[in-house]
């Protein structure tokens, strides 16, 4: 069956997870995936960094300047136990609004591990970034926290998880552009080949996971597995390599997540979409590997509410009109 899927990705506004979920299940519903809610509004430790150590064994405090690590193995800050509470409270709530509706896919997006070493702190006041033997400690840190949230969720809600790994700014840490804790000067680059094992561990995961990174290292993303980028634009050979790519990966089973504009018809967007898809050749079939994604960025309750039914009428509309074709 070649049903593309709507997959909803961002923030929300306010501090209601509840409303939230109530504004997903009715208005965008299976085989389309809902999000685990994200609230900035809440607080630091629902976001980001924040998210992430919500999941980690290893213990993280959040200081002026961001999400430290520290000494020893016992969490104790309140911080990071707050962020815990949160994410079993935002999985708990999307069990309590679907009530005995089956939730079979939600999807959560995380910092990457590279993200999170140039986000994140030594216990010297340095960048994760800096240390090498950190870098690998916190990869299989984050691969195991990732790990512990899928268990979660499928323990909670019984869904298969959708994890999307950020990793938009990896580029940065390649490139040597990550500036050191004074300012000053820049961190050491990290070899791709570098890159390549962090992301090699976090997606060996029970669940789909898909990374989205800068055009410089979407190749080595997508050689890892499922990706998620922007819809490709123009005709170039930039956009054919893209095409090209996307191809490789569905033909294979792998995932792939492509952002969309928004217009204001939904149902003649969704066939030009499907016409463009097929054009570049890329395989019919494929398309059942590939998620329509409606990115929120603090969206209030109206905005998100008539953003998920014009996901729900694009996907729908895009699979109706690829079955005729």
């Amino acid at each position: 069956m070649t049903t593309p899927v709507g997959l909803v990705d961002g923030t929300f506004a306010g501090t209601d997870l509840h409303a939230v979920y109530e504004l997903q299940r009715n208005e965008i519903g299976a085989p389309h995936i809902p999000a685990l809610v994200e609230l900035p509004d809440v607080g630091p430790h629902t976001i980001g960094v924040g998210k992430v150590a919500a999941n980690l064994s290893v213990p993280f405090e959040l200081r002026s300047y961001g999400w430290q690590l520290q000494h020893g193995a016992r969490i104790s800050a309140s911080d990071q136990l707050r962020a815990t509470s949160h994410r079993d409270s935002a999985i708990q709530a999307m069990a309590d609004v679907a009530a005995d509706d089956a939730v079979p896919e939600v999807s959560v997006r995380l910092l990457g591990p590279v993200a999170l070493m140039m986000s994140g702190w030594l216990p010297s006041g340095q960048r994760l970034l800096r240390d090498a033997g950190a870098r690998d400690d916190i990869a299989g840190a984050w691969a195991e926290g990732a790990a512990t949230l899928i268990s979660r969720i499928r323990a909670v809600l019984g869904a298969a998880p959708t994890i999307l790994v950020d990793e938009r700014q990896a580029h940065l840490a390649v490139n040597g552009q990550v500036r050191t804790a004074s300012g000053a000067s820049f961190e050491r680059s990290i070899d791709v080949s570098e890159i390549r094992s962090y992301w090699e561990t976090a997606v060996a995961q029970e669940a789909s996971v898909l990374v989205e990174t800068s055009d410089e290292l979407v190749e080595t993303a997508a050689d890892v597995g499922g990706i998620m980028l922007d819809w490709p634009q123009g005709r170039n050979r930039t956009t054919e390599r893209t095409w090209e790519r996307i191809d490789g990966l569905v033909q294979a089973g792998s995932p792939v997540a492509l952002q969309v504009e928004h217009h204001d018809n939904p149902e003649r967007y969704a066939e030009e979409l499907v016409e463009q898809y097929l054009a570049w050749g890329v395989s019919h079939k494929g398309l059942e590997h590939v998620y329509f994604v409606r990115r929120f960025d603090r969206a209030g309750e109206v905005e998100t509410g008539s953003g998920l039914q014009w996901l729900r009428v694009l996907a729908d509309h895009a699979a109706g009109y690829s079955a005729t074709l």
